[in-house]
């Protein structure tokens, strides 16, 4: 349900930035990716060129990488329904469909996930589109939607693991990738910090796991 304001505040980003409302039905049908639609409401608005825009989705949606390592795509049975479980595989069906009751998901179950989740994103899209058209300039805030959402997994999954670790080795990679991003290679903050975390909690899992021998 999440996906509804989401999809709300970025249709009224969008329209608000001048952008026609369309625009926002289609791109959530065609891009779906949260965090990068809405980035592109920037890059429409600038106008940057392709190679630029393709970096930065690159960059933004490197995570999915590590996602696909244990995204259970051998249950979807079919290349069609294979491919839109690529297509379709966000951070919070992810979420659903990695740990907990949802890793004992069926295929078809998963699909439905998948199809229900991103059908919420368009008409959340959508509405809030139509309702751009209505709302005044002076309303400011809506580009934070989405960082507000990763917030809230980022506090329940501290909450749930009742691990101070885990954190302090987020905030350690984070620092690394700022120090590198800012004083070695610019742009390169997520894709330092995410490679530096998988590598410190695979070595911590490893030494768990040899404790446990």
């Amino acid at each position: 349900m999440a996906y509804i304001p989401l999809g709300v505040a970025f249709g009224v980003l969008l329209t608000a930035s001048g952008v026609n409302w369309y625009w926002a039905p289609l791109s959530t049908l065609l891009i779906y990716a949260g965090s990068i639609e809405f980035l592109a409401v920037g890059f429409m608005v600038a106008g940057l060129p392709l190679y630029q825009v393709a970096f930065t989705s690159l960059i933004v949606n490197f995570r999915h990488i590590f996602y696909g390592l244990s995204f259970p795509i051998g249950r979807l049975r079919g290349r069609v329904r294979k491919a839109y479980g690529v297509f379709a595989l966000t951070d919070e069906t992810y979420g659903i469909t990695s740990a907990g009751p949802g890793a004992h998901l069926t295929g078809r179950q998963i699909t439905v996930v998948q199809v229900v989740s991103h059908a919420w994103w368009f008409l959340g899209a959508l509405l809030g589109a139509l309702l751009g058209q209505v709302v005044p300039e002076s309303v400011k805030g809506f580009e934070f939607a989405l960082t507000a959402m990763f917030l809230t997994l980022a506090v329940n999954a501290v909450r749930s693991s009742r691990s101070a670790a885990l954190v302090l080795l987020a905030l350690g990679a984070g620092a690394v990738g700022y120090v590198v991003d800012r004083y070695v290679v610019g742009e390169s903050f997520l894709v330092v910090s995410l490679l530096l975390y998988v590598a410190l909690i695979s070595a911590t899992y490893r030494k768990d796991e040899e404790a446990a021998e």
